[in-house]
């Protein structure tokens, strides 16, 4: 299942991507400038080439200026409208880069549960494939004269039966316009060429009469062992979601939690839910990037006070907004404590920034979080106080 250190993982990506973006945006304003200035070689006279350049000059000093909001000389009508004209381009790409990772985030969730079902779906394909062979041996046989030996054990498989027969997983599968009409060939070749040839589950087709739980554990291994680790299968899910690297571990919880659910007989299919509240969750990590980014200068006073003797530019990035992140949940989010902020951000340094980067975060916001909480800034409530006490 997703938690919240998942969740606090795809924010930081989605902000990391977003402050990449900005940095982008910024060059291509220049861009911009640097055309509108741009003289004529062949056409112009040399004065007005050497007004050109140094209008570009002038407005590319402004555009830096204005978004640090310094004063500025004087730099005349015609420049101060390219200017604004460049950084209203700027503003305009940022918020549609905004929009377009905001709902890259949001659709996170369907993308963890389309993976989930996705896989669930796999065990029906191959069952098929499995009934499909044993037919094309049996007219085979028949066209011979000779005698098939048929075994379907995966397709009269008594799990993939209840799969097959749920309501719930079915709707899911239309929910997320599953079908493998156009993948056929994809299927037979991993049953012929990855299940086919497993020690195990070759065992398994063997038997004659397998029961319930024979059955059970081979749906099991298959999820397991196969297709959520051979490394055919996780390049076909590589290749239909970006983000599976990341989203693997949760899917693979979610996949086993809904086996396990029908380990016994008598048991009913239960498809695990994503997290034990998504509603909140989703709000919870849609709200921590919309604030982060929102609030960004207001975030970034606080860090500039904790970062006198350093260029908050020169700070990498990956740190910057793990700082920044951790900050606005230290700000808006009352009801989590406040060391549970500190430690989640560091954990995830850990994976994704450098060696330095836990003392130097670890640093930054204790001194930050208790400075705050003396001005009245950071204010907690309800299990938010857990830490205070």
């Amino acid at each position: 299942m997703i938690n919240r250190r998942s969740l606090r993982v795809k924010a930081f990506k989605n902000l990391y991507a977003y402050e990449s973006s900005k940095g982008a945006n910024y060059h291509l304003a220049l861009d911009r400038l640097n055309e509108k200035f741009s003289p004529d070689l062949n056409s112009m006279e040399v004065a007005d080439k050497d007004d050109l350049r140094r209008k570009k000059d002038i407005a590319i000093k402004a555009i830096d200026q204005k978004l640090q909001n310094t004063a500025s000389c004087e730099i005349g009508e015609e420049v101060q409208a390219e200017v604004l004209d460049a950084i209203d381009f700027m503003h305009q790409l940022n918020k549609k880069d905004f929009k377009s990772l905001n709902l890259n985030l949001s659709g996170e969730a369907d993308r963890v549960s389309e993976d989930h079902i996705m896989i669930l779906s796999i065990l029906e394909e191959l069952a098929f494939v499995d009934k499909k062979l044993s037919d094309e041996k049996k007219s085979l046989a028949n066209v011979l004269g000779e005698k098939a030996v048929l075994n379907t054990n995966l397709f009269d498989n008594q799990v993939v039966e209840k799969l097959r027969k749920d309501q719930t997983f079915q709707k899911l599968k239309i929910k997320f316009k599953i079908h493998w009409g156009n993948q056929a060939d994809t299927i037979r070749d991993w049953y012929k060429g990855i299940l086919k040839k497993d020690e195990t589950y070759r065992e398994y087709i063997k038997k004659e009469k397998p029961d319930y739980a024979d059955d059970w554990n081979i749906v099991d291994y298959i999820c397991r062992a196969i297709v959520l680790k051979n490394d055919v299968f996780s390049g076909f899910f590589e290749d239909i979601d970006l983000d599976w690297l990341d989203n693997k571990l949760i899917v693979k919880s979610l996949v086993q939690k809904t086996i396990k659910s029908m380990k016994e007989e008598e048991s009913e299919v239960q498809i695990a839910d994503i997290s034990y509240n998504w509603e909140d969750d989703s709000a919870y990590v849609q709200e921590l990037f919309e604030k982060t980014v929102e609030q960004n200068d207001y975030i970034e006073s606080f860090l500039k006070e904790k970062l006198q003797n350093w260029d908050i530019e020169r700070v990498a990035l990956t740190d910057k907004v793990l700082l920044k992140l951790a900050i606005a949940e230290m700000l808006y989010f009352p009801s989590i404590p406040t060391k549970v902020t500190i430690n989640e951000f560091i954990e995830i340094s850990k994976v994704f920034s450098t060696p330095k980067s836990k003392s130097f975060l670890n640093g930054i916001l204790d001194t930050l979080s208790i400075d705050l909480k003396e001005r009245g800034i950071i204010r907690k409530s309800g299990r938010g106080l857990l830490d205070n006490r």
